[in-house]
């Protein structure tokens, strides 16, 4: 197998090598997926709760109240897991 060296003795595959295992992180982000749903449920408890008693106040119904909490702590708890992963690709805003 060919091995070019260029300065300080690194070879070219090592670099590709070095490369591929950032994007892989970047890709994954720094957070496992488990951490990033248990964050998404725990927010959206709290939020939900929330919404639930801001839409029992302006309503004055139980059941409505259940109604839009019940829809948005499905819809909020996706969107969060996916806002979460991407934020944890990017890099940008880090200290390191």
């Amino acid at each position: 197998m060919l091995r070019l060296q260029i300065a300080g003795g690194r070879t070219i595959s090592s670099i590709v090598d070095e490369m591929e295992a950032r994007r892989v992180v970047l890709l994954r982000g720094a957070e496992t997926h488990t951490r990033s749903v248990l964050k998404a449920v725990s927010w959206r408890t709290l939020g939900t709760l929330d919404t639930f008693a801001i839409s029992w106040l302006l309503t004055g119904r139980v059941e409505i109240a259940g109604s839009i909490a019940g829809l948005e702590i499905i819809t909020k708890i996706a969107w969060y897991y996916l806002h979460e992963r991407i934020w944890a690709a990017i890099h940008w805003g880090r200290r390191h």
